[in-house]
């Protein structure tokens, strides 16, 4: 069994302005909930019970970070996946993966936490069977899933090659796993209050799949200049629907929007920021380094 991976995987800078700023609001959003400490015991048990709300479901219906890769999602396993096939999904958090999904899909899912399998089950409402349970021991047979999916969970594990191996193993031969995991540098307060044990390269997301049962075939757009684009000013926005919109009444992210405007203010942005996202569409992603949005084949 290998060692936990070493944080060597993320392009090495400094902080910059806007980096402050990041950390600044996102511990605005964490005032009420705790930060990682221990990657073992009660601490990790603790910190993932806490670490999704039910407001959060909002944010993953409405929030067009979110709906952009759900759409790259599906487009990708209708072209991909076998008809019915087994599908996984790896830490399934509140099931919003699985809520958006629009294939034929006989649908699994599992999370470490009992308070997002509780929430995940009822939103779900039977449309996937879904289960508490440990990524290091998948409740599932040998060589019976056909799709895995596991977006911004890998991150999180303290042995993520070990993590990969139990995937690989309940993948059927010739099955395949779509994945991702975040490319951004951030300082260890950040990681401490998000649970992220190590960000990735390309590169280095590529490694971890090759050494551990797996292939990659494939990168998938995560749109990086519209993605880095809209989360800064998705900041600013939410830092004045906080303040101000709750001066004016407004104080719903979602429907925040200043007087002299009609439409909600991230809508505008959405609007303003689309012909980026198109640009970002003809990325070479095999060549990106923020390419960590990949799929990955157990061979056959």
């Amino acid at each position: 069994m290998s060692e936990p991976n070493a944080d060597t995987t993320s392009p090495q800078r400094s902080p910059g302005v806007r980096d402050y700023f990041a950390l600044w609001l996102l511990k605005l959003a964490k005032l009420r909930r705790r930060s990682l400490s221990e990657p073992t015991g009660d601490d990790y048990a603790k910190f993932y019970e806490q670490f999704f709300e039910e407001k959060d479901v909002e944010a993953y219906d409405k929030d067009r970070r979110m709906n952009v890769r759900r759409e790259t999602l599906n487009r990708f396993l209708a072209e991909r996946a076998p008809a019915r096939a087994k599908l996984l999904d790896i830490g399934c958090g509140l099931g919003d993966v699985l809520a958006g999904l629009t294939g034929d899909f006989e649908m699994f899912g599992f999370d470490y936490a009992a308070s997002n399998v509780r929430i995940a089950s009822r939103r779900l409402k039977g449309k996937a069977e879904i289960c508490q349970a440990s990524i290091y021991e998948l409740p599932y047979e040998s060589n019976s899933i056909d799709v895995g999916i596991c977006l911004e969970v890998l991150e999180h594990i303290e042995d993520d090659a070990r993590a990969v191996r139990e995937i690989a193993r309940v993948l059927k031969p010739g099955g395949f796993l779509v994945a991702a995991v975040p490319y951004t540098y951030y300082w260890p307060q950040y990681k401490a209050m998000m649970g992220h044990f190590r960000h990735y390269t390309r590169e280095s997301f590529t490694r971890l799949m090759d050494q551990n049962g797996l292939r990659t075939e494939a990168y998938l757009p995560n749109y990086p200049n519209w993605h880095q684009t809209y989360t800064r000013r998705y900041a600013m926005i939410r830092a004045q629907a906080s303040t101000v919109g709750r001066l004016m009444g407004r104080s719903t992210l979602y429907t925040f929007h200043w007087p002299w405007r009609s439409e909600p203010a991230l809508t505008r942005l959405a609007e303003k920021l689309e012909l980026l996202r198109t640009r970002d569409k003809d990325l070479d992603y095999a060549r990106q380094e923020t390419s960590t949005f990949l799929m990955a084949r157990k061979p056959a």
